[in-house]
């Protein structure tokens, strides 16, 4: 994309040869440690593709103008308007002023960084690799899809586009509501709002959870109802941008493992290491 649209896209070169190296890199360490049986090495081998993900997700902040030159905010923005006759981000937050509220809020919006671990690390140190395997896949299909449609449609989301207006420097709080603040002022980008990423990875984990992990699913479903409100409250997202990625997270869910049979079956690679299972 970056070599298609490069004439929209200052210091290309740079941008062309960073993606590269991360390539080259991640291809590199996969095929080195592809038949390490350490625990430690098949650890960072399965953690290092989750991690990569926030590498994207800010790069998708560098690359959202290569297609088109604006945000389209004002659609979406009047999507709302529209549908609930005012903007719901900035509504929300000014209806629960309440320090308790706020607190749950951020706080569930700040699960949304541990949701990966949460789940993960049970199957994982319970060696269950295989489904481990099928629950990152899934993440990192529906993680793509998602980049890739918020470099071709950037939509900047209320945060920014009603940067006037917003409180989100105004919230009441106590500890999750300054930590959020931080995250979202030093890395929050204008970009990524629709469909809302977060909602779609949790949904996509949530029902992993129910298939893999019961306990974990019962733990976990409260928080992440919270993390769904908690996109409008904090003013991140769109109030349309929740059922949009709530259908995301439940199309990547319903398609991932079969896509991943699929690559296993047709292409010259394994995602799943039957060799270690045993």
């Amino acid at each position: 994309m970056i070599l298609l649209f490069r004439h929209n896209l200052e210091q290309w070169q740079y941008y062309f040869i960073i993606h590269l190296c991360v390539f080259l890199f991640y291809v590199g360490f996969c095929r080195i440690t592809a038949y390490s049986t350490s625990r430690f090495v098949r650890f960072w081998r399965d953690a290092i593709t989750p991690l990569l993900l926030i590498f994207y997700y800010e790069q998708t902040g560098n690359l959202n103008h290569m297609i088109f030159k604006e945000y389209f905010d004002h659609f979406f923005s009047g999507v709302e308007r529209r549908i609930f006759g005012g903007q719901p981000a900035l509504l929300f937050c000014k209806k629960f002023p309440y320090p308790l509220f706020s607190e749950y809020m951020h706080f569930s919006y700040f699960s949304y960084y541990w949701l990966i671990p949460w789940l993960g690390l049970s199957l994982w140190i319970t060696r269950r690799h295989k489904e481990f395997d099928s629950l990152i896949f899934a993440c990192m299909l529906n993680m793509a899809f998602c980049f890739l449609f918020f470099i071709a449609v950037p939509c900047a989301g209320p945060w920014f586009y009603f940067a006037e207006k917003s409180m989100h420097r105004d919230l009441p709080g106590y500890f999750f509501v300054p930590i959020m603040e931080f995250i979202l002022e030093h890395g929050e980008i204008a970009n990524g709002a629709f469909p809302s990423s977060h909602v779609a990875m949790a949904t996509v984990i949530l029902l992993y959870a129910h298939k893999y992990q019961r306990v974990v699913f019962w733990t976990m479903f409260p928080v992440i109802l919270g993390l769904y409100a908690s996109t409008v409250y904090t003013q991140a997202h769109y109030l349309i941008d929740v059922p949009s990625g709530f259908a995301v997270g439940v199309f990547f869910f319903l398609v991932s493992d079969k896509v991943k049979t699929w690559l296993e079956r047709t292409l010259p690679l394994r995602i799943s290491d039957d060799f270690y299972e045993g």
